[in-house]
């Protein structure tokens, strides 16, 4: 290759791009890794993801020619087992898709042509040591090989014709889903040399193409989309025949560069150096070392696109996927590095230096990312010492038992919930000399990963075969006139599902689309004859159909006469709370920061939730600053605008886009008086003050450096105001005080409470001293063993805890149960110590057994256990269960 290793990633990524524009290709930039409009998908994975609503052939695109470099997430599927990248050179949960796609224009010889020409002419690479791939037919869909695309390849280009290969399904058909546009594909595979043979020999075939190995690697794939996959199974010819592309970036960069692997790089070479500052290590040295590096900087590539594009860790959906990963890279620093201290933060400006010219908004999120990613290794190093503490506890219950045996399903937990991972887990059982029962994880972890995939499985509204052939909807709902209610149209298709809402698609809608976080209308669509009625729920879209869901009443056919009305209060409602959602977040920054960005909203009939960051709790004259800000431009009641405009136009003009959102080139502008200008697709009121009254309900922490505001609006703010003044009243009226009062009664309670809790506290302190004289004259020796059962009313819960600690100095071998009393409650505590564990006294059981006497809960491990029951009447019966259990000992 003349020249192409000099070529930095820069080049390469915009050679692919210009090479298409030239051939008529739109450029159309990346769409988010967090799909905001396709409910199937955790993360967008490939770069056809956002035209997909073109290939089912529900939405369209004023060009039939596109080329991009998406960010994609994998983080499961063929060849992204996420345990498994690092430990290799070529895999990633984060990379670049470089693509270029047809819609019903060119088809396979254009296609082939130009990969072959970029490839050999544009990048040099060698032609002997291309191969490419071509369906070798189904016997089962009855298809025959794509006889067609092998010939393509032998008139169109000068490949050598025994580097064509012939592959079957599994590898040369690719499918969207279960149902929708498929087709035959060919790959194009780079033999980077090495030992071995020829890759057609079947005795070979390990190392050969298509067989998973490091020497034969895929470059590029080309998708023919001319099939329909139905939910019979069978395929349908699709009317218009496209092409669909997709070329790893990190893997041919690692072509074009000379390297063996995608992490030798420069994309990944400056986030190694930066780590190699941090850690004192050097890469290139120590495999195991090695493949730290590859995992922290691979994932912390990914934290960073996500959380740039809106997301955010957390226990569930993919911020539990963005967690697992977080605490996966910190774990190998941890581990393999060294690093106990926080540290993935501190390559997150290399990851913006090194992807930002082509993804500005890591750049312009930087810090956010950076916040973010600190708190989440911080938090996680609290975990791993509370994990490690636990494992010390599951350590004791397996020697009390005498088996060697490490238990799975307890030990897959600590991997779960902590973080552990298998070999640490193994690792430590080794050191006491036991086995894991692998058995018992692989169980676990079966049983986690099914429950995993039962979350991240979504439903489709419309199966692909139900959304062919639908045409778009014509909308109506930011009309300015009465159809933007209510609407004479004629329904196109009634979808009646078992275990499903009913769904219905009209030709023209009134209803708003579930979309940019405001929810779907609701309200009825009825036949002018009477014979059938639907109550929507809610609405949605898929593409360009917008879908009513709801109950159906009758039956329909297509093309009869309805009339569609929008329940116009509820809509009034969330138009008062969607505008106020631009006016909160334009007071926000102006009393917060320029900082404040929008991570995320929601906007319903009854109240507005807005996410911003920000990286502390707001204080009370900061909240009120707010509510004062947003209430002066509703009294100011200024026109709200909406206009269509070009995309980079309104943005050059300050109109603000939202992080996360994907924007076509004409987008519809919100203005309030230019006081807050912001892209918006939502509906909102005409004027300013039609919001009426505003009121913040509360403000909180979702995330670190992500705060929520939950405000309402009109009569719903009415109505909290009113609920707030009646709380006030009862409560001064309760404390003999005037409202305006109240605040200086209750400090004053207060310091009463506070001097009364301390001469209690004296006297308990007392009170503890002698209960524990009461305890060595009632405790009575069993087996060896000394057992003490007492009921002692005069002492609260923290007495009772307080005498448990002093008891255990009486004997190391103890079997301890106390009863005390509390407004009304029993606080106890059950202790086995020594010998009594060892006899088989579990204080958990006891404590469970408690509970049928006293009522309540409790519980806990069998050495110690806690808890309060409800019924002091209770205490004969727990009494002798204790006695009972200890008269076990002899």
């Amino acid at each position: 290759m003349t020249n192409a290793s000099q070529k930095t990633a820069a080049q390469v990524r915009q050679e692919y791009i210009d090479f298409f524009a030239a051939r008529g290709h739109r450029y159309v930039p990346s769409s988010p890794v967090v799909p905001s409009d396709d409910p199937t998908l955790l993360f967008t994975n490939a770069g056809m993801n956002q035209f997909k609503d073109v290939f089912l052939g529900t939405g369209r695109r004023d060009y039939s020619r596109a080329v991009n470099s998406q960010k994609c997430i994998r983080v499961s599927g063929k060849h992204n087992d996420l345990e498994e990248v690092g430990l290799d050179t070529y895999h990633h949960t984060f990379f670049e898709m470089l693509g270029n796609w047809s819609f019903g224009d060119y088809f396979k010889r254009d296609a082939i042509t130009w990969s072959w020409q970029l490839l050999t002419e544009v990048w040099g690479l060698p032609k002997d040591r291309l191969w490419v791939t071509v369906f070798g037919g189904d016997e089962k869909d009855g298809l025959p090989a794509d006889e067609e695309a092998e010939r393509l390849w032998k008139e169109c280009t000068d490949i050598d014709p025994t580097h064509i290969l012939r592959f079957g399904r599994k590898d040369n058909f690719w499918e969207m889903g279960e149902t929708g546009p498929c087709g035959p594909c060919t790959e194009i595979h780079i033999d980077r040399g090495g030992p071995g043979s020829d890759p057609r020999d079947g005795a070979n075939r390990a190392i050969g193409v298509n067989a998973g190995n490091e020497r034969f690697m895929e470059l590029w794939n080309n998708v023919f989309m001319q099939f329909n996959r139905l939910d019979n199974g069978k395929l349908a010819e699709l009317p218009a025949k496209s092409v669909d592309t997709g070329m790893g970036f990190e893997r041919v960069l690692a072509v074009m560069q000379g390297k063996r692997s995608n992490y030798d790089s420069d994309l990944f070479q400056p986030l190694f150096r930066r780590m190699e500052t941090l850690t004192g290590l050097t890469y290139g040295k120590d495999e195991a070392i090695d493949v730290a590096f590859r995992v922290c900087a691979d994932h912390i590539r990914t934290l960073s696109a996500a959380i740039a594009d809106g997301a955010l860790p957390s226990n569930e959906g993919r911020g539990y996927v963005l967690r697992r990963l977080l605490r996966r890279a910190s774990r190998f620093g941890r581990q393999r590095m060294g690093m106990r201290q926080p540290f993935l933060c501190e390559v997150v400006p290399t990851v913006a230096q090194v992807l930002g010219p082509a993804f500005p908004e890591i750049v312009q999120r930087l810090d956010h990312i950076r916040g973010l990613v600190r708190a989440e290794e911080e938090s996680f190093g609290v975990t791993l010492e509370r994990g490690l503490g636990l494992f010390d506890q599951l350590a004791k219950r397996v020697e009390a038992t005498g088996s060697k045996r490490l238990p799975g399903a307890e030990a897959y937990d600590l991997y779960a919930t902590y973080g552990f991972p298998r070999d640490l887990v193994e690792q430590m059982a080794r050191e006491r000399h036991w086995e894991l029962d692998h058995e018992g994880w692989d169980a676990a972890e079966e049983k986690h990963r099914s429950a995993s995939r039962a979350e991240g499985t979504f439903k489709q509204l419309l199966s692909a075969e139900q959304l062919t052939g639908l045409p778009r909807t014509e909308t109506t709902c930011h009309a300015t006139d009465a159809s933007a209610h209510v609407l004479a149209t004629k329904v196109v298709r009634l979808f009646q599902t078992q275990g499903q809402k009913d769904r219905l698609v009209l030709e023209r809608s009134p209803f708003y689309a579930e979309s940019g976080g405001q929810v779907g209308d609701a309200g009825v669509v009825a036949a002018l004859n009477g014979a059938f009625r639907f109550v929507v729920e809610d609405t949605q879209k898929m593409g360009a159909v917008v879908v009513h869901v709801g109950r159906a009443e009758g039956s329909a056919s297509a093309g009869i006469d309805v009339e569609a009305k929008v329940d116009e209060a509820r809509r009034d409602r969330i138009r008062k709370h969607h505008t106020a959602t631009h006016l909160l977040h334009k007071a926000l920054k102006e009393v917060l920061g320029a900082h404040v960005a929008q991570q995320g909203s929601h906007v319903g009939p009854d109240r507005l939730r807005f996410d911003f960051s920000h990286g502390k709790a707001l204080a009370a004259e900061e909240i009120e600053a707010l509510e004062a800000r947003v209430s002066e431009r509703v009294w100011h009641n200024a026109a709200v605008v909406t206009t269509i405009e070009a995309l980079e136009a309104a943005k050059a003009r300050g109109v603000v886009a939202m992080f996360g959102e994907k924007y076509e080139e004409r987008v519809r502008v919100l203005d309030v008086g230019g006081w807050s200008m912001e892209l918006c697709g939502g509906t909102h009121v005409r004027a300013a003050g039609d919001i009426g009254p505003f009121a913040i309900l509360s403000e909180r922490a979702v995330a670190a450096g992500v705060r929520r505001i939950e405000a309402v609006t009109g009569p719903d703010a009415v109505a909290w105001i009113q609920a707030q003044r009646r709380a006030l009243v009862s409560a001064a009226r309760a404390l003999k005080a005037a409202p305006e009062e109240l605040s200086a009664r209750i400090e004053q309670l207060q310091a009463q409470l506070k001097e009364a809790k301390k001469s209690v506290a004296q006297a308990s302190k007392a009170d503890v001293g002698a209960a524990l004289g009461v305890l060595k004259s009632r405790a009575v020796t069993r087996g060896g063993i000394t057992c003490i059962v007492a009921d002692l009313p005069e002492l609260d819960s923290e007495g009772v805890r307080e005498l448990g600690d002093r008891a255990k100095s009486l004997s190391k071998d103890l079997a301890l149960v106390l009863l005390g009393r509390q407004e009304g409650r029993v606080p106890f505590l059950i202790a086995f110590e020594g010998a009594a564990l060892h006899r088989g006294l579990k204080a958990g059981d006891l404590a469970k057994e408690f509970a049928g006497h006293l009522g309540g809960g409790g519980g806990g491990r069998p050495a110690v256990a806690q808890g309060q029951g409800l019924r002091p009447d209770g205490v004969p019966g727990a009494l002798a269960a204790a006695e009972a259990c200890v008269a076990k000992l002899g």
